[in-house]
């Protein structure tokens, strides 16, 4: 499992705690005036386990403490998929309970942008985002590269 050594660009406004997991559920949500910043979070900064460190660590456990003859009896037993939902499990713990981390300075990228009422109007017209949110999240994920973050 890739995805907990992966950062992810959430989005929130500024002087709140409120996190938005897209750009688009923030705009439709915004208000004019509204400042808005990306925020690039790693996920796993305080929940140090994948699904599959805990399947190894838990067979290891198993080997160890004579339960099993065979070194990898409970890692054959656990299916992919069954790996995958433990993965999104993970993933939501962290993210429920991680949001008072998510500024930690030298694994975060902020950049603020003013919400205009243009761009409001402008989404809820075509469901799309203004030239000027484009570029913004363009700059936003070339910042993220800079600081070695990778985008989901």
């Amino acid at each position: 499992m890739e995805t907990n050594r992966q950062t992810v660009i959430l989005f929130r406004t500024k002087n709140t705690d409120f996190t938005y997991e897209t750009l688009y559920d923030y705009v439709f949500d915004s208000k004019t005036g509204d400042i808005l910043e990306a925020v690039a979070y790693d996920k796993f900064t305080k929940f140090p386990f994948s699904a599959a460190e805990i399947i190894d660590n838990a067979n290891n456990y198993l080997y160890e403490k004579g339960y099993t003859n065979e070194d990898n009896y409970y890692t054959g037993l656990v299916t992919p998929e069954e790996i995958e939902v433990l993965q999104k499990v993970l993933d939501l713990i962290a993210k429920n309970h991680n949001n008072d981390k998510f500024l930690i300075n030298e694994r975060t990228v902020h950049i603020p942008i003013a919400i205009r009422k243009e761009d409001i109007d402008y989404f809820n017209e075509t469901k799309r985002f203004s030239e000027r949110l484009i570029e913004w999240r363009r700059d936003v994920y070339k910042s993220s590269q800079k600081n070695t973050l990778v985008a989901e």
